[in-house]
């Protein structure tokens, strides 16, 4: 049985801060676009803490997410493994 990573508590320092949206990011498939409302559903899925707005707009803001200007579309960025590999090889 696999065991998702859930989070009780959004972290307050920005390097397990990465780690947590990374973990998310991982879930999601770089080859498909999302709308809104399946984004918030993986991410309801991957924390315990009811903010999803918040983590959907950090995904966007630490480059994990793209989207369209009206936030109608979602997909995963091609290179955000590349931009954090320091974070993620401390995992």
């Amino acid at each position: 049985m696999r065991v998702l990573w859930k989070r009780l508590q959004y972290p307050s320092k920005r390097p397990m801060r990465i780690i947590a949206l990374a973990k998310i990011a991982e879930q999601i498939d770089g080859n498909r676009i999302y709308s809104e409302k399946e984004i918030n559903e993986i991410i309801r899925s991957n924390i315990a803490f009811g903010d999803i707005e918040l983590v959907r707009r950090e995904m966007y803001q630490y480059h994990f997410l793209g989207r369209l200007r009206d936030g109608s579309e979602y997909w995963a960025e091609a290179d955000w493994k590349d931009a954090y590999a320091e974070y993620l090889s401390a995992d």
